[in-house]
This record gives C-alpha cells, structure tokens and sequence, in this order.
C-alpha cells in the first residue's frame, strides 16, 4: 500500500477501519468463505446480494488498477459464476458440489457455506420471485441451510410457509429459526 485509501471507502461494510486495519468481523469475504455454520442475525443483511466473497477493496485498489487482464479464456469470469443461479446453488446435492466446484476456489466454502449463503441472498432480495425460490428448499437436506431458509421467508413475510415447515421440522435448531423468523412476522 502507499498513501492512498480508495479501498476504506469501498467496502460496503465498513470492515476497512482504517489503513492497513481489518475488521474482519464484517468482511463480507470472511462471512461467505470462512464462517461456518450459521450466520450471526446481524451478518445476514450485511451480506446483501454476495454469495461469495466480495473484493470489492481489490478492485478500488489503483495498486491493482495497473495489472494486466489475462488472456488465459479459463481463468476470465464466466456469466453463471458472476450471476449465479440460487436456486441450482440451493438445489446442488453433495456429488453435485463436488463436480460443479472440484477446480474452483469456491469449493473452500463448502456445500453448506454456499446453499446458506444463497439462502441469505434470497432473503435479503426484493425480487418478487426469492419466496418462492426459497420455498423450494424448506426440506433441503441440511440444518443449516433450513435454517437459513426459513429465516429469508420470514423477511419475505412467509407466515403460511413458515407453519408448514414448523409443522415438520425435527431440528431444535432449525425450530429456533423458524419460530424466530414467526416473531418478527408479527
């Protein structure tokens, strides 16, 4: 780094404190590829629309600026993995994972990572069609990733759905969420 600090105003978290200081509490990076499990209540909305990680900093960066594109056609971003598709994201069983992501970094967040992420995106999305979608997965084979779930359609106001999937959850984890999610429907 040199004096510059295009990067401090670019992060959409506020996790750049200061030059050369990270709060990597609220790094959408850290959030999306390192944490595991559930996400904090208050990370969800932070997440916005970022499914993996952010670099949004690197970007800002003038240091970066200078670097050459590649000419490499393997290594440029593909359309499906800048606009992915959450639904096929939510969808992706374990062998599905495994193929989809056996090359690409984003396999460092995990089946389980990415399926709650995508369900977090959904939830914080005003797209008319995110209930829906997320409906889909209230049966999704992972704790976690209902949980998340059912979070996102209490944002969206799902009460009908939420019930139907208190109805038949098992997991006192997922139940917490649901019934969260229920209270703030109110």
């Amino acid at each position: 780094c040199g004096t510059c600090t295009s990067c401090l105003g670019s992060c959409p978290t506020g996790a750049l404190v200061g030059p050369n200081r990270l709060d990597a509490r609220l790094c959408i990076s850290m959030l999306t590829i390192e944490t595991r499990g559930m996400l904090a209540d208050e990370d969800r909305p932070r997440l916005g629309e970022w499914v993996f990680g952010c670099d949004l900093c690197q970007e800002a960066c003038p240091w970066n600026r200078k670097a050459v594109a590649t000419a490499d056609p393997a290594l440029r971003a593909r359309a499906e993995r800048i606009y992915p598709d959450l639904d096929g994201l939510l969808a992706l069983d374990a062998a599905g994972f495994a193929e989809r992501f056996r090359r690409s970094a984003i396999k460092r967040t995990k089946r389980e990572g990415l399926a709650r992420n995508a369900a977090v995106v959904l939830g914080n999305s005003r797209h008319p069609d995110a209930s829906r979608v997320l409906e889909r997965h209230v049966g999704h084979d992972l704790p976690v990733v209902r949980a998340h779930v059912a979070w996102g359609l209490g944002k969206h106001g799902a009460r009908g759905v939420l019930e139907r999937m208190a109805a038949n959850e098992q997991d006192s984890l997922v139940r917490a969420e649901i019934d969260k999610a229920m209270l703030r429907i109110c």
